[in-house]
């Protein structure tokens, strides 16, 4: 796996206002239109005391408020909410439907383990097809992952690949940007002696599985906005054969016994 460095022009950010200071600006408005219309003119006495009173019923008003809403805080459970992820998926190949069964199947198994090494990673989440995908779109937060390369597993008569990036994201002034790449030739290569024998069902088990896996890895990288890897896990730096094919499915699990 692997982060990677640029260096472009930073974009500009926004922050959007809190509720609670817009309902103040608001509330004050009337306020400040009556201490002008107070202060045009000679003094009258009557009308400044008025003012003065409004100002103090409704600094009261606003503090009760502000009251009620601080011990309905404290009284009442907190509900956390669990942020919700959309992760869109691009394939420069086409995939047959049957591929994308077997990627989004592998998903969701290895996500759990992903999730148990990273707490970045407890999250609600949906997957999308991005051949399928609806244009305007909206999402809470998104990661968009791009497969480069034949994603299709191919019976080769030996290992053509060793100590190459399966994975990487990219890094923009020490932010980890969203986007997951991810080179599917590179890990046919590596997989495809193990691909010999089997069923297309098979194959796809074993590719998707492996997908699964080096998408899994540079989401923890986004999620956690850390380029360090593990020891152990689908977090450690380097994956070999037996890592690849460590995904919990049944055709899988058979295969990593003759490993």
């Amino acid at each position: 796996m692997r982060v990677s460095s640029r260096t472009p022009e930073n974009p500009k950010s926004w922050q959007e206002t809190g509720s609670s200071t817009a309902l103040t600006s608001l509330t004050m408005a009337p306020v400040t239109r009556i201490f002008i219309h107070a202060q045009a003119g000679p003094i009258d006495f009557g009308l400044v005391k008025t003012a003065a009173a409004l100002l103090l019923l409704l600094f009261v008003i606003l503090w009760a408020g502000e009251a009620a809403k601080a011990q309905v805080a404290a009284t009442e459970p907190a509900q956390a909410t669990m942020p919700h992820t959309t992760l869109v998926i691009f394939a420069d190949h086409r995939m047959e439907d049957r591929q994308w069964a077997a990627l989004i199947d592998a998903l969701h198994r290895n996500q759990m383990e992903a999730a148990a090494e990273s707490q970045s990673m407890v999250v609600t989440y949906e997957i999308v097809r991005g051949d399928l995908m609806e244009l305007g779109l909206r999402v809470e937060t998104a990661v968009v992952v791009y497969l480069h390369g034949d994603c299709t597993l191919a019976p080769l008569p030996r290992r053509a690949a060793f100590g190459v990036p399966l994975g990487w994201v990219r890094e923009d002034h020490g932010h980890i940007e969203p986007f997951v790449h991810v080179d599917c030739t590179q890990i046919g290569q590596v997989l495809g002696p193990q691909a010999q024998g089997l069923d297309p069902d098979r194959r796809n088990a074993v590719m998707a599985g492996a997908i699964a896996w080096v998408i899994l890895h540079e989401w923890i990288h986004i999620a956690t906005q850390n380029a360090a890897h593990a020891e152990h896990g689908i977090a450690k730096a380097q994956f070999g054969v037996a890592d690849l094919m460590a995904d919990g499915g049944e055709a899988v699990a058979r295969l990593r016994r003759h490993l």
